[in-house]
């Protein structure tokens, strides 16, 4: 193998694990996210967890980068929770899963 595929293998996985990275602080958030909403939509115990679940499951079979919002925000919305307050929670939640995966990683 020449020193120039050993470089590209290496770029290749370095490219990989940040897309990893990328995936685990966004549904690390989602979750955080679904379970922040759960409370205001009546959701507690093992119906919030579920409800956590079926929303991180969603996000990954819909990676649309609003999709997951614009629902969360449409369930809130019954609950008199804004858009705005909902895109706040998830920059805040981005924040802190990402402070969460990069220590662990």
């Amino acid at each position: 193998m020449t020193s120039f595929d050993e470089r590209e293998n290496a770029f290749e996985m370095e490219f990989a694990h940040r897309e990893e990275l990328k995936f685990k602080v966004r549904e690390r958030a989602v979750a955080l996210l679904a379970r922040w909403a759960a409370p205001q939509l009546g959701k507690a115990g093992q119906a919030a967890e579920t409800y956590a679940r079926e929303i991180v499951a969603c996000d990954v079979a819909n990676p649309a980068p609003d999709a997951t919002i614009d629902r969360v925000v449409a369930e809130l919305g019954a609950v008199g929770v804004t858009e705005q307050e909902v895109r706040r929670a998830m920059e805040r939640f981005l924040a802190q899963a990402e402070t969460s995966v990069r220590s662990s990683a």
